[in-house]
């Protein structure tokens, strides 16, 4: 059965590099995987990343990453992996669960890594704060859900966080069986 996982976690914590793993890695660790990084859709819309937040602006991007996943399960992909930062709360996840579950088993897997490995991991980048990195990390760990399966990838490599991630799925941690609660 086709399974749409979605991936979250703060900044400098993985998802990108994951998407990014080659089709052949992917492919070996889990069978025929699509990656969509939910930021690249974002920048179609405001390239500079000028604009402030806006709930309208993430629900169409949550609409074209649930289009783009019932493409690719019809193109014979077994998983589709959907990485980004807005992805981590009912509201703007519940939208689009009953269109995703037609298509398949849904999954949530939050990226949990620590304090350090984040800003090692962003160390070469002059852009990012490491204050604002920190806070993030704490802000979207106190707002994990409890649907969503946690991986402290601190000390994993992207591949081996793929093969946590395929590991949680194939055991069932951090399915969804229909919208999840809204806990606010």
């Amino acid at each position: 059965m086709p399974r749409t996982v979605f991936l979250s976690g703060p900044a400098g914590s993985g998802k990108t590099t994951i998407l990014r793993l080659s089709h052949d890695l992917k492919l070996t660790t889990w069978g025929r995987t699509a990656a969509i990084d939910t930021d690249q859709l974002f920048l179609m819309v405001d390239p500079h990343w000028d604009l402030p937040y806006d709930d309208a602006r993430t629900a169409l991007v949550l609409r074209q990453s649930a289009r783009l996943t019932e493409s690719f399960i019809g193109a014979g992909y077994d998983n589709v992996l959907i990485a980004g930062n807005a992805i981590h709360d009912a509201i703007d996840l519940n939208p689009v669960i009953p269109d995703l579950l037609k298509l398949g088993q849904v999954f949530h897997i939050s990226l949990d890594p620590s304090e350090e490995a984040v800003l090692h991991r962003t160390a070469d980048d002059p852009d990012r704060s490491p204050a604002h990195l920190i806070n993030d990390l704490h802000l979207l760990r106190a707002k994990r859900s409890p649907w969503s399966a946690p991986v402290d990838n601190s000390t994993l490599s992207p591949l081996e966080t793929l093969q946590q991630i395929a590991h949680l799925i194939r055991t069932g941690k951090g399915e969804i069986h229909g919208p999840p609660p809204d806990p606010a």
